[in-house]
This record gives structure tokens, sequence and C-alpha cells, in this order.
């Protein structure tokens, strides 16, 4: 069975989307009921989007034909109705060039299908931009809103990487239950308890001391709340501040240029430590070193950090009423993620309540056992088989 795999997220910087792209992608290439699975993005081929760097190949166009379509695109504003009739044709050669492609199946892991004549499917992360479009860019939502309602309609199959995200779906888009299926993402063997002498090497340079510090991760954009957790953070006695700062993992984001500007200044008064976006190899120590990971996300389809923070031994708190809850189970701190007193006393049972660190060590290999990216592949492949 040949699968057509979307790839674009694997471009760039890895986060949630691509980290779940490349765990999938290095799954099916590894079983043996898969043969070929080949990678494109946007209108190119990839040779091999899982290496550092990796750059697209450019599709087999003669160098006439290349000509011939930039004369086209240069002169297209000058001729009545051919700027409408541009993206047909580029549509057209879409179809063209993956139905080439010989798939037996066609996986977008990336929400939105291309265009495909066979059997597809789509993995659908969350509902965020329907939800709560204030939280992305416009131009993200513009797209969305136009592309959205056709692959929910085209794709023969669905997937959603919580139980919460397929309810949402159900009830809220009127998606039959049959046509979507709940696959739970996975967490690395990487994410594991470390001793200290295993952290040191990561957490010297950053000048962090193992269990002397609070963590978050994520991107850094409204949807993850960290102006609220900033607020509860702020309200911590002094004394504990000093003891256990607070370190924020992540890349920048959008609509973020006042948090950005807090970041800065609580960094230069030394109450955060913002270390920005860092090498993959670093998160499972900086996870396992922390005193507690605090995630207080307002909407998420699954919160993958706070799977890898859990499967690393560490304390977590996350909000209620959210798909952190269905991940983290009895095992968690849950608070409503828009009350910052709660968030407050939270943050202070995470730092101050040793019992929940040994509650968090011994819970950690239960969560590696129940969330394994070996179990998403393989219900993955048994839906391709389904559909094929």
């Amino acid at each position: 069975m040949d699968i057509l795999f979307g790839a674009e997220a694997l471009l760039g910087p890895l986060t949630g989307i691509g980290n779940y792209a490349a765990a999938l992608l290095r799954g099916l290439r590894a079983d043996q009921r898969i043969g070929t699975v080949r990678c494109f993005a946007d209108r190119v081929w990839l040779a091999d989007p899982l290496t550092q760097g990796a750059q697209p190949r450019a599709m087999p166009f003669s160098r006439l034909r290349r000509l011939a379509l930039a004369a086209t695109l240069r002169l297209a504003p000058r001729i009545p109705g051919a700027a409408a009739l541009l993206p047909r044709k580029r549509k057209r050669d879409f179809v063209t060039m993956l139905s080439k492609a010989g798939a037996s199946v066609y996986h977008e892991p990336n929400f939105i299908l291309r265009p495909f004549d066979g059997p597809s499917v789509a993995t659908i992360h969350d509902l965020s931009i329907l939800r709560h479009p204030e939280f992305h860019p416009a131009d993200r939502v513009e797209y969305m809103t136009r592309n959205f309602a056709e692959t929910i309609e085209r794709a023969t199959r669905l997937i959603t990487v919580s139980e919460s995200v397929r309810a949402e779906m159900i009830a809220t888009l009127d998606v039959a239950p049959d046509r979507v299926v709940a696959i739970h993402n996975g967490v690395g063997p990487q994410y594991h308890p470390m001793t200290p002498a295993e952290l040191g090497p990561t957490l010297a340079p950053y000048d962090l001391e193992a269990a002397r510090y609070l963590l978050f991760v994520g991107t850094i954009e409204p949807r993850k709340n960290l102006g609220l957790l900033l607020d509860a953070y702020e309200a911590q006695p002094p004394a504990l501040r000093r003891r256990f700062p607070l370190v924020v993992v992540g890349g920048q984001g959008w609509r973020n240029e006042a948090l950005v500007d807090r970041l800065a200044a609580l960094a230069a008064r030394g109450i955060v430590r913002s270390l920005g976006y860092v090498p993959a190899e670093h998160l499972p120590a900086l996870y396992a070193g922390a005193r507690g990971f605090v995630f207080p996300s307002l909407y998420e389809g699954f919160g993958l950090p706070v799977l890898e923070a859990a499967a690393s031994g560490v304390p977590v708190l996350s909000s209620r009423g959210t798909a952190m809850a269905e991940v983290l189970g009895e095992t968690g701190l849950l608070v409503e993620p828009q009350d910052v007193a709660a968030l407050r006393d939270g943050l202070l049972r995470l730092l101050e309540d040793d019992a929940l660190a040994t509650v968090a060590s011994t819970a950690a290999p239960g969560f590696a056992a129940r969330f394994s990216w070996t179990h998403c592949v393989e219900r993955t492949i048994e839906l391709y088989q389904g559909v094929a």
C-alpha cells in the first residue's frame, strides 16, 4: 500500500503538528505493510522531509513550460478573466501531479486536503480557528474558512487527536460519527524521568538547577494564556520566585507584541527566564529537570507538551474543560484557565507540595505506555486499510 503524505508541517522548526507528522512518517516508513511514502509540500515533491534542512525538489517542468508559466503570470493582470482562471490552472496541475504518484491513500496530517481523486484522510487537530478566530492571524483564518468545509466534505475519513475534538466535530459540524475516529498522539521514549547526573549537561548551559525552576513550553501566542500565567506567577511570594524562576520555552507566534515586551521586562528583572525556541534534543532534560510544568492554555485539541511533561515524571498544572484533562486523567492539577486566583493557588501547590513530585514520578511510565507513537501509527494504518 503506497501513501501520499502532506509534509508541509515538517518544513521549518517543529511544533505540535510537525512533531505529529514526523512521528507518523517515521512509523509508516518502518512498517512492512506500507510500500512507498511519497511526500510533498505545496506543489513540490520532497525527497526526505525528515532530514534537517531538507529542500523541496522542484516539479519536473520542462524549461519551456516554466518560461510559459512565468510569462502567463506576468501578463495575467492585463488579460480579461485570466486572474480568475489561473487558480483553476494551478489546481488542475496539482491534481495531475498527485494523481501520477499512484498512491493508494492520501493522508494530510495538517488539516486541509489538497486536490486528490482517490481515498483521502485528514487529521483535524482542533477547531480553534472556528471557535476562537481571535487567537489566530487574519490570513490563516481566511484560508481555513475558505477550505475547511471542503476538506470535511471530501475526506473519506477524518482523524482527531482526542475524543474531545471528535465530540466537537460531531456536535458542531454535523459530521457522521462513523467518518471520524480519535487517535491519540504519542510520546517519544526520550521523555522519561532523569537523574541529576543525566540532567546536568543540558541544564548547566542554561544556568538551571534540577527541580529548581517552573517550566512552560509553547508557542508565544494568545491561545496559550501566557499573560494570565505571568499574572499568577508574579503574585507568588518573592522568595518563592527567587527559588523557582519561571522558564519560558517557545518560538515566536503571532498577536504577541505586548506579551513579548512583558517577557523581556520580567527577564530584565530576573523574574522570568525566556529561552525562546530550543533544540529538540534539549527538551527532554528541560522537562525532566523542572519542579513543575504549567500549561494553562485556553483551548487545545490535545496538548502534547502536557503529555511530554507527564511522561518525564513532572507534576503538571493545566486547564480544566479541555483536551488536556483527557490526557492527564486524575494525575494532574486542573484549574479554570481564566481564573487567575485558581492558577495562582495551583502554582503555589505545584511548587510547595513535595507529594506531587512523588506521584508524578510514579505515574510517568503509565503515560508512556498509554500514549505511544507505535499505537498511533498502528491505528492510522488500520484506518488506511479500511479506505484503500
